[in-house]
């Protein structure tokens, strides 16, 4: 992992690792929720086949299971996350990999910028298939830094497209 800070004078340094690090640990407990999610739906899916389910019906508990997911989801996120950000809706999708895999395996570069006194951005840049990247907008919201904005953009592209948590 390579973290560029930008932008961030000398004595908000500290307060930049903080809010890193904070930010870090936000995706990666999302990544493991989200790689659980996706293994135990696996796992109703081959049972769907030993209770003669067909394909394209989902398994009885799957309905469940995305209750979970998006409970789970939420309480991972509040206060971490803004009402802004929540309305826009969460816990919609799940994959493998998941969405912030790069986090666990380190293979990404973080520029970190200060845009005002009470807004930041975070982008990560990361390879898939191609190569990607996040923006993060953080924005200090009743004296916390909250993850208020999310888009996500593919290599070297200047155009943002607006995402969900």
């Amino acid at each position: 992992m390579n973290i560029i800070l930008k932008n961030t004078p000398e004595k908000d340094k500290e307060m930049a690792k903080e809010i890193i690090s904070s930010f870090l640990e936000l995706l990666k407990e999302l990544t493991l929720l989200e790689e659980e999610i996706f293994k135990r739906n696996h796992e109703l899916d081959v049972e769907k086949s030993v209770l003669n389910i067909s394909d394209n019906q989902n398994h009885p508990k799957w309905k469940e299971l995305m209750a979970e997911y998006k409970n789970r989801f939420e309480e991972i996120i509040k206060g971490k996350v803004s009402e802004n950000l929540m309305s826009s809706g969460y816990a919609e999708r799940y994959a493998n990999p998941s969405e912030y895999s790069y986090v666990n395996s380190g293979d990404f570069s973080l520029e970190f910028t200060i845009k005002k006194e009470d807004k930041v951005t975070i982008i990560t840049r990361y390879k898939e298939t191609v190569d990607m990247k996040h923006e993060f907008i953080l924005r200090l919201i009743d004296k916390k830094w909250l993850v208020d904005g999310k888009c996500y953009g593919f290599g070297d592209e200047t155009i943002w497209y607006w995402d969900r948590i």
